[in-house]
């Protein structure tokens, strides 16, 4: 395979990071200096990245529920539960897949496989998120254009692909929304600048992964092949 997908695929980098590290000169196979990340290598190469050696390892894939109030980000020390609390120490050193707040709940999707991470969170890959919303405040046909035409906010075009009001009353509205890219807090923020405060937020589907009837914080495990398959465009 690739050199940079290997060092990817080890789980020390994306294969983005792995790239940067290759053009810096932090990778040698054979112990020689490469900086082709196009470089075919083998089982029997030895390949070093910061004088580390790696190894491939078993991948893994998880679908995840992650309740409301759980923190996603796994550096965060002063976090009270983080998601990777909800799981067995034999899963060490899976990461989320992209953003998901604090407050919000739903689908994350967490792996071992850097290359799957840059190819669910690679912008140019445009992967969709679906969300529920529930928004305080009774959004119009004109708002929901607003979000799909989108908001220039501190130096970010923030939109949605597409939004589907699901039922309004009185002062509350549920919608169904699409993005296709996740910029920090994207859709709180968006809202917000709208007129509207996000009461609550669930992602129900990422590509074609979604959701179901799994439980708040239960997860189950998907093999390499079928969760490659839901994102398959």
């Amino acid at each position: 395979m690739r050199l940079n997908l290997f060092i990817a695929k080890s789980g020390y980098a994306s294969r983005r990071k792995a790239d940067c590290f290759i053009k810096e000169g932090k990778v040698r196979v054979n112990t020689k200096e490469v900086l082709q990340p196009f470089l075919q290598v083998g089982n029997k190469d030895k390949i070093e990245v910061e004088h580390k050696l790696l190894r491939l390892k078993e991948l893994t894939y998880i679908l995840f529920n992650k309740p409301k109030g759980v923190t996603t980000t796994l550096s965060d020390k002063f976090a009270l539960k983080k998601v990777i609390d909800f799981f067995p120490k034999k899963f060490k050193g899976i990461y989320p897949v992209g953003r998901l707040d604090k407050q919000s709940c739903g689908l994350l999707i967490l792996t071992n496989d850097g290359d799957f991470c840059y190819r669910l969170t690679h912008p140019k890959f445009s992967i969709e998120k679906e969300y529920l919303i529930e928004l305080r405040g009774k959004i119009s046909p004109s708002d929901c254009q607003r979000a799909k035409n989108g908001l220039n906010l501190e130096g970010e075009h923030l939109k949605v692909k597409s939004i589907k009001i699901l039922t309004s009353h009185g002062n509350e509205t549920i919608c169904k929304v699409i993005i296709s890219e996740g910029k920090k807090r994207h859709l709180r923020r968006l809202f917000k600048a709208l007129g509207f405060f996000v009461e609550e937020l669930k992602r129900v589907r990422v590509g074609g992964l979604v959701l179901g009837n799994l439980e708040t914080g239960e997860y189950r495990l998907i093999k390499g092949e079928k969760m490659y398959s839901f994102f398959r465009t």
